[in-house]
C-alpha cells in the first residue's frame, strides 16, 4: 500500500523543530509536515539530528507511522485514539497542492 507521504522519501531534512505544541518537519522544495500527535525519536532525543538527513522510508500502519532517516535515526508518530491533541494527527503541505491532513 503506498501512502501520501512517500512523496516526501528521499528528501533532505532542513529542519526539525518544536513549534508550540507540535512538530514541524521542513523538507528542500519548501514542504512541511507538521505532526500533532504524539511521537518518538528512537535512537535520539533531540529532533536538530534530522537536519540535512534524507528520509528513507515511510511505514505507514494502522496505528504508527514510522519515518526511517539515513542517518539511522527513526520518527514513530503514535496514530492511536490517545495520541491525538488535537482534530489532526498531521498535516502535509506542498506548495501549488492541496493541503494533506490525516485526522
Amino acid at each position: 500500500m503506498t501512502s501520501q507521504l512517500d512523496v516526501l522519501v528521499g528528501m533532505v531534512v532542513t529542519d526539525a523543530l518544536k513549534v508550540h505544541d507540535y512538530v514541524q518537519l521542513l523538507f528542500e522544495k519548501d514542504i512541511s509536515l507538521n505532526i500533532y500527535n504524539a511521537l518518538r525519536l528512537c535512537n535520539g532525543d533531540d529532533l536538530r539530528a534530522l537536519n540535512g538527513e534524507t528520509l528513507l522510508k515511510v511505514e505507514e500502519k494502522p496505528d504508527t507511522l514510522i519515518f526511517s532517516f539515513s542517518n539511522g535515526k527513526r520518527l514513530d508518530i503514535d496514530l492511536c485514539d490517545d495520541a491525538y491533541n488535537g482534530p489532526e494527527a498531521l498535516e502535509l503541505h506542498i506548495p501549488g497542492q492541496p493541503t494533506v491532513v490525516w485526522n
